[in-house]
């Protein structure tokens, strides 16, 4: 093809040093080059050789604080269209093209470094990222959350700023239990508590201490006097919500999606309209669930109460739910949500129907 044949015949005459209008001097290394090659590839080499700089006339021309491997690659890859990239030169590499605006290589390079993430460097990517590629930096945290048990044992954590940090545990897609986050915290915290122990409010409204083992916040979280003087609302809503976890609402009280929980709207009962009245029919009974963000309806097994008509409904605790009562019933139902099932509980008094239905501190209360 005429394009591999003319990048050919650019090679050959750099290869003889035919033609040549400049000489590249990086890190000591002398690359003789065409200015027109440079200039068709590169945005820098552009803006420099045809605008009146003075390097756009000068015969050798100096690249100060460059890699003389990584610019020896550009350069091939703008007579060649083909780069080498492997482990020991992709951050160099990638740190030249972005550089140099040579963005096929760039993006090449992210593609790379994305593939190659692991423990000991996705927050070296993230770092990396953050200056050069938003993509990388994207890719890099992602993993970070996936794999925070390990990350947040390495060097690099400790180096992290309070806004990478705060990225990170306020994520719902952290993938590690509560307590690592807190462990990691506080590690984070005591490596320069000069300067950071005043970030620890802000951190800890991030810690999802609800969801915490019950016999490792008694020991380990309240015990602890410093966060007892700096959050002792936090700490006093722990414990509250582990009492009575249906009574207690903040962003702490939100599962991450690892946790195994999820937030779903439920529905229950209800009836069809004919054309001449409203009809409570059996297939009504069914109990829905669906997800805030989704499209779609799931059925979920059909509710047992005896009536069609007039029943209450509450959550007990955080995901368990309670119906009783309806026309001429006294039946008080337990929809256990992890269950996908039904049980039937001690009957109320009296038949109620229409009338209201509560959880408070782990009691049902129903009025008329």
């Amino acid at each position: 093809m005429h394009s591999s044949a003319l990048l050919q015949g650019l090679q050959e005459l750099r290869s003889e040093n035919m033609l040549v209008d400049v000489i590249l001097c990086v890190s000591g290394r002398e690359i003789p080059c065409h200015r027109n090659v440079l200039a068709a590839c590169s945005g820098y080499f552009r803006a420099m050789f045809c605008n009146a700089h003075l390097e756009s006339k000068e015969h050798k021309v100096t690249i100060e604080e460059q890699s003389a491997n990584a610019f020896q690659l550009l350069v091939d890859y703008a007579y060649t269209s083909r780069v080498t990239i492997t482990e020991d030169n992709a951050v160099e590499l990638m740190e030249a093209a972005n550089f140099f605006q040579i963005l096929p290589v760039k993006d090449a390079c992210t593609k790379f470094l994305s593939e190659i993430l692991c423990v000991k460097n996705c927050l070296k990517m993230v770092n990396l990222g953050g200056m050069i590629d938003p993509i990388l930096e994207a890719d890099a945290m992602s993993f970070a959350m996936k794999e925070f048990t390990g990350v947040s044992k390495t060097p690099e954590f400790l180096d992290l700023t309070k806004g990478q940090l705060t990225k990170l545990i306020s994520s719902d897609d952290l993938n590690a239990p509560e307590e690592t986050l807190y462990t990691a915290v506080m590690t984070w915290i005591n490596h320069d508590t000069k300067k950071r122990k005043k970030e620890m409010r802000e951190l800890m409204e991030l810690v999802r201490f609800p969801f915490m083992d019950k016999m490792y916040f008694l020991e380990k979280v309240e015990t602890d006097k410093t966060l007892r003087m700096c959050c002792p609302d936090i700490v006093s809503e722990a414990l509250k919500y582990q009492a009575f976890p249906g009574e207690v609402q903040s962003p702490r009280t939100r599962p991450r999606r690892v946790s195994g929980l999820r937030e779903a709207v439920m529905v229950i009962g209800g009836c069809e309209m004919s054309e001449e009245d409203f009809v409570f029919t059996d297939s009504m009974m069914t109990t829905h669930s669906s997800a805030p963000s989704s499209t779609s309806w799931v059925s979920m097994t059909t509710m047992k109460t005896s009536s069609d008509d007039g029943f209450a409904v509450a959550v007990l605790g955080t995901s368990d739910i309670m119906v009783c009562g309806g026309a001429s019933s006294k039946d008080v139902w337990l929809y256990h949500s992890r269950l996908d099932s039904w049980s039937k509980l001690a009957p109320m008094r009296t038949d109620r129907f229409y009338h209201k239905l509560a959880v408070l501190q782990g009691q049902l209360i129903t009025s008329v």
